[in-house]
């Protein structure tokens, strides 16, 4: 499980760090072009690995179920899977747009990214409660809490990879009296 923590940590940076391209000043030439769109197909390979190793250490956790078990709460995943997919399509979309503007971002800006950030982490509290209660209700508690544990510890590796990924906004110094 450590390899698989240490693929995930390393998967997790690197999609912040592909998503901090400067935005350019000028019309991007043919070259440039081709670059963006590979970059943007190893995103999406890159979304694929990590769902699939995120799938591979939820069934390692998920393993005292049986067959049965498993197949119920493979559908349930496969929903929050979904609804999750959506919030963190959001969540990147911030993430793209912040660090194309980090530079120039206005108080009114920050303000917004902040709330709006604050608010996708509020939704996927929501999502995984919701389905908490779910599997609570057809797997038991015990099930439903390891879901909740493994779904918190993995999100958490993501979003630390992705804050030490992040250009800092600088803080202008003081004006000379």
């Amino acid at each position: 499980m450590k390899k698989a923590v240490a693929l995930i940590l390393f998967l997790g940076a690197a999609a912040p760090a592909a998503a901090q391209t400067p935005a350019a000043t000028s019309t991007p030439t043919a070259a440039e072009e081709a670059e963006l769109q590979k970059n943007e197909v190893d995103m999406a390979k890159l979304e694929q690995a990590l769902s699939n190793k995120r799938r591979e250490i939820v069934a390692a956790a998920m393993g005292g179920l049986s067959a049965d078990q498993m197949k119920m709460f493979w559908g349930i995943y496969a929903d929050f899977e979904k609804e999750k997919d959506t919030i963190m399509s959001a969540r990147l979309a911030l993430l793209k747009k912040y660090t194309d503007t980090f530079a120039t971002l206005s108080d009114a800006d920050i303000t917004k990214m902040v709330n709006d950030s604050s608010g996708l982490q509020k939704q996927l509290i929501d999502v995984r409660m919701k389905y908490f209660d779910i599997i609570n209700k057809k797997l038991g508690t015990k099930a439903a809490g390891r879901f909740v544990h493994i779904d918190d510890y993995l999100t958490t590796i993501g979003r630390l990879a992705m804050l030490d990924n992040m250009p800092a906004l600088q803080i202008p110094a003081p004006a000379a009296k």
